[in-house]
Formats: structure tokens, sequence, C-alpha cells
């Protein structure tokens, strides 16, 4: 009776043994289908976003080039060669660059030295983009003041051209930027103790007409 009992507990654990391991692995088998499953799923979504990613990058250059009205850019080359001499300041090298991605732009910037001061010319061919003037729009108001412990903003003009000023007495910078024929930004920076009249003299300099001419 004894050896039936005891045959019969270890018959009935044997099976429970036999049917959790059949239970266990058919957990497994479902938790690993879930991963796949997941992983599948993550890839397809991760290829979406991509594919969305993508989209919406063609969409910003295309709306850059019709903000841009399709206007050809001037070589830096050419912005370059508009730099004057300037007397008493010893011009340095002409440097620049040109591109057309992610938006069509040419850039070229120079040196003028006396002394210790220093004041740096960049001309930037935004190519009609109004994206690259807008954050300038605000400054560029004839009425625009703004003054704080460190200095002042204001519009100015500049030989006909709308621009402003921004003196920063702490930094002892000096900046005039101007927007010409509503294409070119033109930035003349001051440092080293030019003051601003220093940087106004060089800029106004330029000629700007060769600028609205370039090609």
């Amino acid at each position: 009776m004894t050896r039936q009992l005891t045959t019969s507990i270890i018959a009935i654990a044997v099976m429970a043994s036999a049917c959790g391991s059949s239970t266990d692995q058919q957990q497994a088998e479902e938790a690993a289908a879930a991963v796949a499953q997941a992983a599948k799923d993550g890839a397809s979504q991760m290829a979406e976003g991509a594919a969305t990613m993508a989209g919406g990058l063609e969409a910003l250059a295309k709306g850059v080039s019709q903000a841009g009205g399709n206007v050809e850019v001037v070589d830096f080359e050419v912005l370059g060669a508009t730099f004057p001499e300037v007397s008493g300041w010893q011009r340095g090298e002409v440097t620049g660059s040109t591109t057309n991605f992610p938006m069509a732009m040419s850039q070229s910037e120079v040196n003028y030295r006396n002394g210790d001061a220093r004041v740096k010319l960049t001309i930037v061919d935004t190519a009609l983009n109004q994206m690259l003037v807008a954050p300038f729009a605000m400054y560029l108001a004839a009425n625009f003041s703004e003054r704080t412990s460190d200095g002042y903003k204001k519009g100015v003009s500049v030989k006909g051209e709308p621009g402003f000023e921004d003196v920063n007495t702490r930094r002892e910078t000096a900046t005039v930027t101007v927007v010409v024929g509503k294409r070119f930004i033109v930035t003349a920076d001051g440092s080293g103790g030019a003051g601003i009249e220093p940087v106004r003299a060089v800029l106004e300099q330029m000629d700007f007409s060769k600028l609205t001419a370039a090609k």
C-alpha cells in the first residue's frame, strides 16, 4: 500500500514536472515571439521616422529655396573684391565661402588693423532669402533704441541703407550691421579698443553700389 502510494506520488510529481517544463517552455517561446515582434515593429517605426525626417528636410530645403526666389548667389571672391583699402588701416587676407545647401549663401570677410584696434568686415549674400534677413528686422527700424548697463543698440542709416549699431562698453566692442539692397548683410565688428566712430569710418569706405551690381 505504502509502495503504491509512493509510486503514485512519484508519478504525479513527474507529470507535474513535465507539465511545468512544458508551460515554462511555452511561456519562453511566447516571450521570444513577443520580443521578435516588438523588434520588427520598432524597426518599422524607425524606418517610417527616417522617411518622415527626410521628407521634412526636403520640404525645408524646398521652402528655403523658394524663400530665396531662386536667385543665384554671388561668389565669395566677387564679394571680397568690394572690400576697400582704408587709409591708416592695414588690410588682411580676404577669405570666404559659397554654398548651396541647406540654402544658397555666400560670405566673405577681411580684417583691418590699426595698432591694437581691429575691425572685421563681413559680407553675406542672402540671395534675397528673407529667412536670413528676418532676425535683423526689429533692429533695422529707424526709431529702434535700446539701452542697458552694458551699452546700447539703435537703428541707423548708413549711406542710405538701413542698419543698426550695437555697442558694448563692458566688452569694449562696437558693431554696425547694414542690409544693402535688401539682400547683402554687411557687418563691421570692432574690437581692441576700436570705438563706434572708427568702425563707422571703415564701413563707410565701402562702395555699396559695387555690391548691388555684383554678379
